[in-house]
């Protein structure tokens, strides 16, 4: 385990493994940890690197935040996201390009990092992104999350995140890997609480509301892959996905398990992102 200082935040991070530098990047739960699983079979053929994003789990905030973050509009939390990617590739590799895979809304931290910083990537998989505005009803989406925000915010996370589930057409397998039993949503003193209250108030609107220039991506086309999970099919990410390819005109691999793939099946999901990246 390791700490890189950044401005505004101490990010936690630790490696494993040998070969390339992969970047492991987590989505709403914000921690490395869920990785482990995968980051077992990856460590065979790579430098795994997993890490908390600034603001969840052991990336400590180290300074304030701008006022405007809250707001739908804001790029700040996702900027500072790809940049610290960068960091990370930079603190870990040197000059070296990495290789980065990004899962939910880490895969839109992936392609702000890919849009910002394209000179750090050798290759870069994006898993099942929530990202809505490549779609034409974009603007019905993030009424959508608005009123999911609201929900969560004003009344509480559990019925926040029924709503989330049901908007993001979230299959029974990750529906029961996503559940807390037994954790009290009304701590605020527990770090799990404590994410989904940060992951409510600054990154569903505004992460899957940012406006990424995909028709920069056709440059990069070489260099990206885009994975849906064979097990949650006719889920909100996987339509994304489908109309990202339409766009990129790129396939979409297959890869085992469901949105939590990594978790659920990571062997399979580890043997086809390996075979994928080459």
């Amino acid at each position: 385990m390791a700490i890189l200082t950044r401005d505004g935040a101490n990010l936690f991070y630790e490696t494993t493994g040998q070969g390339p530098t992969l970047i492991l990047i987590p989505g709403a739960n914000g921690t490395g940890d869920i990785f482990k699983p995968a980051s077992m079979f990856l460590k065979e053929h790579f430098n795994v690197v997993t890490y908390d994003r600034r603001g969840f789990g052991q990336s400590k905030l180290t300074g304030d935040m701008p006022q405007e973050v809250a707001d739908i509009n804001s790029t700040y939390r996702l900027k500072t996201d790809a940049a610290d990617v960068a960091a990370l590739a930079q603190a870990v590799s040197g000059d070296e390009k990495v290789f980065i895979m990004g899962s939910s809304s880490g895969s839109i931290v992936a392609m702000e990092t890919l849009q910002d910083f394209p000179e750090i990537v050798e290759q870069i998989a994006f898993h099942e992104s929530p990202i809505n505005t490549i779609l034409p009803d974009a603007k019905k989406w993030q009424d959508a999350n608005n009123e999911i925000v609201t929900i969560a915010l004003t009344e509480n996370f559990a019925l926040g995140m029924e709503k989330f589930a049901e908007a993001m057409r979230t299959v029974e397998l990750d529906q029961r890997m996503m559940s807390r039993p037994g954790v009290d949503l009304n701590d605020m003193s527990n770090p799990e609480v404590q994410g989904m209250n940060y992951w409510f108030n600054y990154e569903i609107r505004q992460y899957t509301s940012r406006d990424i220039d995909f028709n920069a991506f056709k440059q990069h086309r070489d260099k990206i892959r885009l994975l849906n999970g064979t097990d949650s099919k006719g889920s909100f990410p996987q339509d994304v996905m489908h109309v990202l390819g339409d766009y990129l005109d790129l396939p979409i691999y297959d890869i085992p398990g469901a949105h939590l793939g990594y978790v659920q099946k990571p062997e399979g999901f580890t043997t086809t992102l390996m075979a994928l990246f080459r």
